[in-house]
């Protein structure tokens, strides 16, 4: 199973390629009307696409806090972070 590796506030988290996948789906979909949500978009593209550990922003770490509190959708992957979003957005 491929894994996504992020850093998010100093906690490593690792993600399925899928959940990942549609994190980055769920924050392009905003892209248009939103900087922030496309900088996040394109962070998780990177983590997308490299083996290595990618560190989220604080500005970044906020929007997905933001986004998984929005999007009900994605309500498992809150579960799978942690907790760690939740925090983000303290």
């Amino acid at each position: 199973m491929a894994l996504v590796r992020l850093d998010v506030r100093g906690q490593l988290v690792s993600l399925r390629r899928e959940d990942a996948e549609r994190l980055r789906a769920a924050a392009a979909r905003v892209a248009a009307t939103s900087s922030r949500r496309r900088d996040l978009a394109l962070v998780l593209d990177w983590a997308l696409a490299s083996p290595r550990i990618v560190v989220l922003r604080r500005a970044e770490a906020r929007e997905l806090a933001a986004l998984l509190a929005e999007d009900h959708s994605l309500a498992d992957l809150g579960d799978a972070l942690g907790g760690i979003a939740q925090r983000s957005a303290a």
